[in-house]
């Protein structure tokens, strides 16, 4: 199997052995070489029921997942057995063709997938993408279609099914973008349904509402799901089985109560606790006001129908101040942070750092990162060049750029053997891991986190929570962090706004 560095002992609790169960995982093993990813000794997912999957980044979770779909990178070597057993009797998936694996894929089996906006065809509205799921597996593209897409859109919590149905991913929210994915994989009522982060991009009474309906959806036709969630309130909430990953290799696996129950816990679960993040920021020194946004307004016209993204937005910060950006997902958010990095033009309203206006000239200087990692990297080149590039642009001589880039690399927590590794070879947290660095290695005045930390497991978004404050106290740095997670801004932000449809409806500070 390889060597995993185990900090803890490996320790299952209560595993009921089912006599029928719908997924049974035995010896799984994911392998890149010599190295073992992913390691599964037995896991058995009953009917009907919902099987929590939690751990850090990079533990597997996600290539469990895709072995299951069949859509694991070949270069990697699956070994051991997954039987899939249904009504229509028990197959074998890891020794099933491709034909089978596609007529099961989004039917029998759905998914909603981690970053939805990689998984969404950009060039296609999300009504017809909906529409070719009921097309290839029920035949059905007529009107009785788009009402079954219509209505599996407002089942996923979106107030505006028509309005997504036509529009294209880029041109909503990555809340909403989610909901898409999720109103995808429950439109054929699938036997079972895989769920990568699925609430990720939601914020918390959007993200409850949904998995509720996730969850119930599947009770109610009778669907077994496996969920893959960093939220740990959340999965202990909703699911009757769990099964923790630490290094590639499940450490613990029963019923949830037990292992959340005190005096049984394992330590990597008490350690994954204790990494919520708790307390607030001291109040802010005196410091200068450099950074202003004032009347910021913008709308976006589909057709004859308009659409207010942000109507008169306006504040100032200090220097080495933190601004948390609060609200619902579609609340305007994201659109709030292309305009200030230059991405989005505003109607009107201004934008300025140290009295000169930034929406003037091109590119502002303020760096961001962005909510979806993978689409925000170039796929085409290594971790390393990814960082190379931008600390050559901003001066670094080329004797030290190989140092500094190792040095990005350790600050968030990524492992030096990754730097010459691609984008797609990183889980989706290392991913999210590279593109902070890479907005670090910009060395910027003003940094825009677009829910940075929210793909990352409780140890490592409090490491790089702790690096954002420890980087803000030296340098100065301003931060607009937008996140879902009041907690996370309470730790990071001595301020906050919220925007609700495009308003601010509240401002102040954390007492």
């Amino acid at each position: 199997m390889g060597n995993f560095p185990f900090v803890f002992p490996v320790v299952f609790v209560v595993l009921n052995v089912l006599e029928n169960p719908i997924l049974h995982i035995q010896s799984l093993s994911i392998r890149r070489g010599d190295k073992t990813l992913s390691f599964i000794n037995d896991l058995q997912i009953e009917k009907g029921k919902t099987h929590g999957i939690v751990g850090e980044s990079g533990s597997g979770k996600s290539l469990l997942l895709l072995s299951l779909m069949g859509l694991l990178s070949k270069e990697l070597k699956v070994t051991g057995s997954i039987s899939f057993n249904t009504e229509s009797g028990s197959l074998s998936l890891l020794r099933s063709g491709p034909e089978i694996l596609r007529s099961i894929r989004g039917k029998t089996m759905g998914m909603v997938f981690q970053e939805p906006l990689s998984a969404l065809n950009p060039q296609r509205k999300c009504g017809w993408q909906l529409m070719e799921a009921l097309e290839v597996h029920q035949k059905i593209n007529n009107e009785k279609g788009k009402e079954i897409c219509l209505n599996a859109l407002a089942d996923v919590g979106i107030e505006q099914p028509e309005r997504i149905y036509n529009a294209y991913p880029h041109q909503i929210s990555g809340g909403q973008r989610q909901r898409v994915m999720i109103a995808m994989a429950i439109i054929h009522k699938p036997a079972l349904v895989l769920a990568d982060e699925p609430t990720t991009a939601l914020d918390p009474e959007t993200a409850e509402k949904v998995l509720e309906t996730l969850v119930q959806v599947c009770k109610t036709i009778g669907s077994s799901l496996v969920l893959v969630s960093h939220d740990l309130p959340l999965v202990r909430k909703h699911c009757s089985h769990i099964t923790v990953m630490q290094h590639g290799q499940a450490v613990v696996s029963g019923i949830s109560e037990d292992v959340f129950t005190a005096e049984r816990m394992h330590p990597y679960v008490k350690a994954l606790i204790d990494a919520l993040p708790i307390g607030k920021r001291d109040p802010l020194p005196h410091a200068p006001e450099v950074f202003t946004a004032q009347y910021l307004e913008k709308t976006y016209r589909q057709g004859e129908n308009e659409f207010r993204a942000l109507n008169n937005i306006s504040f100032t910060l200090k220097k080495g101040e933190s601004l948390a950006i609060l609200g619902f997902s579609g609340s305007g958010k994201t659109t709030l942070a292309k305009i200030l990095t230059g991405l989005e033009t505003a109607d009107n309203g201004s934008v300025s750092f140290n009295g000169e206006s930034l929406l003037d000239k091109r590119p502002t200087g303020v760096q961001m990162v962005f909510q979806d990692p993978f689409s925000s990297l170039n796929t085409e080149i290594t971790n390393s060049e990814t960082l190379l590039e931008v600390l050559r642009l901003n001066g670094t001589a080329a004797e030290k750029a190989n140092a500094a880039a190792k040095e990005l690399f350790k600050q968030v927590g990524l492992e030096e053997s990754m730097i010459n590794r691609f984008p797609h070879q990183l889980s989706g947290g290392q991913r999210q891991r590279l593109c902070i660095a890479r907005a670090l290695a910009g060395n910027p005045q003003v940094l825009v986190l677009d829910e940075a930390v929210a793909a990352l497991d409780p140890l490592v978004q409090k490491q790089i929570l702790d690096l954002l404050k420890n980087i803000q106290v030296h340098t100065g740095v301003i931060y607009l962090f937008i996140t879902h997670n009041p907690a996370a801004a309470r730790y990071l932000c001595h301020r906050f706004i919220k925007l609700e449809q495009g308003n601010c409806v509240s401002e102040g500070k954390y007492d």
